[in-house]
């Protein structure tokens, strides 16, 4: 039996991505006028009605350290302990939608993820898998690339915790709102 803490540091950053109708957009767009809020879309779901299409959160880049039974066995740059675990790369698309979609970006730094957890044999550096996404916007670039945002060990979650960040940068983007706006944002 092994106690295992993982740590990821550094910066990063929240991505929510909904849908409202356009009577709701008008709504937000007459009400919000600082975006300066960490986790921004709770606050826009209180006062609307937003069908959620997709929520991440992970590191760019920073540093993840392992540490089994007190003992650090790892403590590199994220990028780089990619190459020594399973790594999956996934592609969140844009939604094919009429309606107007709302898409949050905020940039953190700080302390992402801190967790402890018991494994009943020996930790294996071999069952972790680590997933990197890449965020597309509506004109098929890149919003977000490379967020290191879900880590698994034998196929179990490994949550990230988000109490210990620093908003650095945020930003809301609004799409769909006429037929020749390719994106607003705020």
């Amino acid at each position: 039996m092994d106690i295992v803490r993982i740590t990821m540091e550094g910066y990063g950053c929240e991505v929510h991505r909904g849908k409202v109708s356009k009577k709701e957009y008008e709504k937000i767009n007459n009400t919000i006028n600082n975006i300066w809020y960490k986790d921004l879309f709770s606050k826009i779901e209180k006062n609307i009605e937003l069908k959620k299409e997709t929520h991440d959160f992970g590191l760019i880049k920073g540093d993840i350290k392992i540490e089994v039974d007190g003992h650090i066995v790892y403590d590199t740059q994220i990028n780089i302990f990619e190459t020594f675990v399973n790594c999956r790369n996934e592609v969140v698309e844009y939604p094919k939608t009429e309606d107007i979609v709302i898409t949050s970006v905020q940039h953190q730094e700080g302390l992402f993820s801190d967790n402890l957890f018991i494994v009943y044999d020996d930790f294996d550096i071999n069952k972790l898998t680590l997933v990197k996404k890449d965020i597309s916007n509506k004109i098929d670039n890149l919003l977000v690339s490379s967020l290191y945002c879900e880590l698994y060990y034998d196929g179990e979650l490994i949550p990230m915790t988000d109490n210990s960040t620093d908003l650095r940068m945020s930003r809301l983007y609004f799409e769909n709102t006429n037929k020749d706006e390719k994106n607003k944002y705020r």
